[in-house]
């Protein structure tokens, strides 16, 4: 009796495989990759350059139609801000049969500082350390090379990453209540004074200083370990 059964369920699966197999005989293919060749074609009439790529965001699979004469016409790309689909109609024997679509993800490219080579967390920033070239971008603020000069990296950073200012620190290279050298410049006239970091600071930023032989407080631009200046020609302090 279960043997009986058992061939019965054998002899039901096979009927019922057959139509499909039949159905499958009496399609024929269209590859995804003429599909995807048309929508290529329909992208590289979009805008092109530099700071702006397509990239692929949808794997299309292959087509079954019946068998016929087919024919694929290719649609204007539908266009946001962020995205472009590409409609491929096909036609089977004259008359519209379905629309597929191939999509496209929009990627802008952006100027920002980059690693020049791989740095190690703690690195002081140089000149050397640091390349503009164009990247991703992603929404979030990037910046130059000149505002990252001076500062510390507090994490890895891969050769030709993006450096974000949050990724650095201040590297306080004047320090609140040290001794440092205040450098006076004014028209030519360079003068020099010995005074107390009233603030801390680094490469760059403005520190503000008193001068015990004068009994003044003054302000000025940190230029290196220890050493201020304050251009009074230029109307950098006070």
């Amino acid at each position: 009796m279960r043997t009986l059964l058992v061939g019965c369920m054998l002899l039901l699966s096979v009927l019922h495989a057959r139509p499909a197999a039949a159905a499958y005989s009496h399609a024929q293919r269209i590859p995804a990759a003429e599909l995807t060749a048309l929508a290529r074609a329909a992208i590289a009439r979009m805008p092109h350059g530099a700071d702006i790529a397509y990239l692929p965001v949808s794997a299309l699979s292959d087509q079954f139609v019946d068998l016929g004469r087919v024919s694929l016409h290719l649609r204007s790309p539908l266009v946001t801000s962020a995205y472009v689909n590409v409609p491929i109609a096909i036609d089977l024997n004259g008359h519209f049969l379905r629309t597929v679509f191939v999509g496209y993800r929009i990627q802008h490219y952006v100027m920002a500082a980059t690693a020049s080579h791989d740095l190690a967390p703690g690195t002081v920033l140089s000149a050397q350390d640091l390349k503009m070239a164009m990247v991703p971008f992603t929404g979030l603020p990037l910046n130059g090379t000149k505002v990252l000069v001076g500062r510390q990296i507090i994490a890895p950073v891969r050769a030709g990453q993006p450096i974000a200012i949050e990724q650095t620190l201040v590297n306080e290279i004047v320090r609140a209540g040290m001794s440092c050298v205040l450098v006076i410049r004014d028209r030519g006239v360079s003068l020099v004074a010995d005074v107390i970091a009233r603030s801390s600071g680094g490469l760059g930023d403005q520190v503000s200083l008193y001068n015990p032989q004068t009994n003044k407080l003054l302000s000025g631009t940190v230029v290196g370990p220890d050493r201020v200046e304050l251009d009074l020609s230029g109307g950098d302090g006070r």
